[in-house]
């Protein structure tokens, strides 16, 4: 009896994966940025990539992520996203990790992106995106984007990325909510 109780403390005690601030519900009120949340630009660039929180054009009350690439960016290969380190995962396990994503503008849909690195943050242990998809038209109505990923032995930093790669996405803009990681059972 005591072992079996032991066992049931344990798994209640393990707790999944949590992204921080999911939703960009919170947002730092001196940068007016979503909290919990790192954001990349080309050094010196900035200005070519905008990240805000927009009102959820659906609810009118929620908020969502918004990158907007500029019009007049170059042709040029850079992924623009919204990352963060996530704790509390298991080396071993399986995860699916999601966002919900609208389009206006944009050549290709918006990415999810795993990296399971080791301790230096320097070795890629494992790498998970979403598939690549080409759009012909905006995607008005939230859509699901998801990946999934095993995380490897070794693994310490486990990084979600979530945005849009610039090349043929100038002028264009991603709208990203409800980020969320579930494991795989």
């Amino acid at each position: 009896m005591t072992m079996f109780l032991a066992l049931l403390l344990g798994a209640v005690a393990t707790e999944a994966p949590q992204v921080v601030n999911a939703g960009f519900e919170t947002v730092n009120e001196r940068t007016e940025m979503p909290v919990g949340w790192s954001f990349t630009s080309l050094p010196n660039r900035a200005h070519l990539v905008s990240y805000k929180t927009d009102v959820d054009p659906a609810s009118k009350e929620t908020h969502a992520l918004s990158i907007s690439v500029s019009p007049v960016h170059p042709n040029q290969r850079v992924a623009y996203n919204a990352h963060q380190d996530i704790q509390k995962f298991v080396a071993g396990k399986k995860y699916r990790v999601a966002a919900k994503v609208q389009t206006r503008g944009l050549q290709t849909l918006p990415m999810v992106v795993v990296q399971c690195l080791d301790k230096s943050g320097n070795k890629l242990l494992a790498f998970a995106r979403t598939e690549e998809r080409k759009l012909d038209n905006d995607v008005e109505e939230w859509e699901n984007v998801q990946t999934e990923v095993t995380v490897p032995e070794g693994t310490t930093i486990f990084r979600l990325r979530i945005g849009i790669p610039a090349e043929g996405n100038a002028g264009g803009k991603a709208l990203i909510d409800d980020v969320r990681i579930d494991e795989v059972k």
